[in-house]
């Protein structure tokens, strides 16, 4: 059984309780009228989609299946790249097209190394953070925001440092860490548009899903300590 199937089962088997989230936050969208039914359900199976094929990308990065976790980095940006351009076009978001850059970069990373076999030097975990850094401050100083997308940004930056990491270990802790800061600020998203009369449906769907993300990684801790 590919590892694909493997993690697609272990993910319906341990993370069930998503979809008891996902109902009850459309009971609550539907009793109280803040937010779109449809537009949620669909951001929640892009982001079940790419959040499993991270899962599938570390699964076989561990496993030192490396060429094909590279293909399913490749994947995942493809559909959170998606998921970014319908958060700036219909929400007027900036964080998560903006990150889209280092995302992009790690991706092209992994791929030249794993997959094509030629290393990009510069593209290095210090050389990310730098980038992210940059990316940081000219989304603090250009553009509008709300609170909670300070941590996710934060998050986006450690994550995609730790992708363009060709050393696992690095990759696993800034990834783990920047997991955790995505899903805290993406239920603090959630909270937010709730009170402002509309729940934002990319924030739903980066809070429940990054959040099985991070109980995934969460259970590999074993291996990286």
């Amino acid at each position: 059984m590919s590892l694909f199937l493997i993690e697609l089962k272990t993910f319906l088997k341990q993370n069930w309780w998503v979809f008891i989230l996902l109902i009850f936050a459309l009971v609550i969208i539907y009793l109280t009228g803040k937010g779109n039914i449809t537009e949620i359900i669909i951001l929640f199976l892009a982001n079940f989609i790419g959040n499993l094929f991270i899962m599938v990308m570390q699964a076989n990065y561990t496993a030192q299946n490396n060429k094909i976790g590279a293909i399913y980095q490749v994947t995942s940006l493809s559909i959170f790249l998606l998921i970014s351009l319908y958060s700036f076009i219909y929400l007027g978001q900036y964080q998560y097209i903006l990150w889209q850059i280092a995302y992009t970069g790690a991706a092209i990373k992994a791929f030249g190394f794993y997959y094509l076999g030629k290393n990009l030097l510069w593209f290095n975990e210090k050389s990310f953070l730098a980038l992210n850094g940059i990316l940081f401050i000219i989304f603090m100083s250009h553009f509008e925001f709300q609170n909670f997308a300070i941590l996710q940004v934060i998050g986006f930056s450690l994550i995609t440092s730790g992708l363009v990491s060709i050393q696992d270990k690095i990759r696993y802790w800034l990834n783990l860490i920047g997991i955790g800061l995505l899903t805290s600020g993406s239920a603090w998203g959630v909270l937010t548009s709730y009170n402002l009369g509309n729940i934002d449906g990319v924030a739903l769907g980066f809070f429940i899903l990054t959040l099985t993300v991070f109980v995934y990684y969460s259970k590999l801790l074993k291996k990286y300590i």
